[in-house]
């Protein structure tokens, strides 16, 4: 909560400063922002991509997860609601 206050009074310095013409000062933290999500981006497709290589490797040895590897993998799952869209059909 703490940080989404943080990152929610950032915003509002910078629109302020955008308003009385600072523009660098607006362009410097939209850019930080930009980067800060690319990094999350970079870390989230490094975990898609070494999930796709073991679920590649599982494959060509002619098996699936056992039940207590899944369990394993799941009971890793520190997000709660991540943990749940495992099991949900629905979820994308």
């Amino acid at each position: 909560m703490r940080a989404q206050l943080v990152e929610l009074a950032a915003e509002r310095d910078a629109l302020r400063a955008q308003l009385v013409g600072d523009l660098p000062t607006a362009t410097r933290w939209l850019q930080r922002k930009v980067w800060r999500q690319t990094a999350a981006l970079d870390v989230l497709n490094r975990r898609v991509v070494t999930q796709r290589f073991v679920l590649r490797t599982l494959d060509e040895l002619g098996r699936s997860l056992t039940a207590a590897e899944y369990r394993a993998a799941r009971a890793g799952i520190a997000n709660a609601e991540l943990r749940d869209r495992i099991d949900d059909p629905d979820a994308a």
